[in-house]
């Protein structure tokens, strides 16, 4: 298992950019069993980058791709709470719908990704 907690702190801390970045590098290298984990990882922070950029169908597409890809995963995966990440990013998908253009909105809810000890 690698050590993702600076991924964590730069999502964490709306660094969506460099999250991806980071998530990216350890897709590069990991196992075949964590590919769509860390695919999963790349694509939330990349629709959370599109969000904060204005680029609400972006968004959208690139949350419910890493959506799709963090539910193949058991909460607690990485010591991430995925259930409740899974969840908000789910919600937050659904408002872009329905909030199309309202990128102002919808940053205000980007979760935080939370662990479980």
């Amino acid at each position: 298992m690698y050590d993702i907690n600076h991924g964590i702190v730069l999502f964490n801390d709306s660094d969506f950019f460099a999250a991806h970045d980071f998530f990216e590098e350890i897709w590069f290298e990991c196992e075949r069993s964590e590919k769509l984990f860390f695919q999963g990882m790349i694509q939330i922070s990349v629709g959370c980058y599109h969000l904060i950029c204005g680029n609400v169908s972006g968004a959208r597409s690139q949350l419910q791709k890493g959506i799709t890809k963090l539910k193949n995963y058991p909460n607690g995966y990485y010591k991430i709470d995925l259930k409740s990440l899974i969840g908000e990013l789910s919600e937050l998908s659904i408002e872009a719908d329905e909030l199309s253009g309202s990128a102002e909105i919808l940053m205000k809810k980007i979760p935080t990704i939370e662990l479980i000890n």
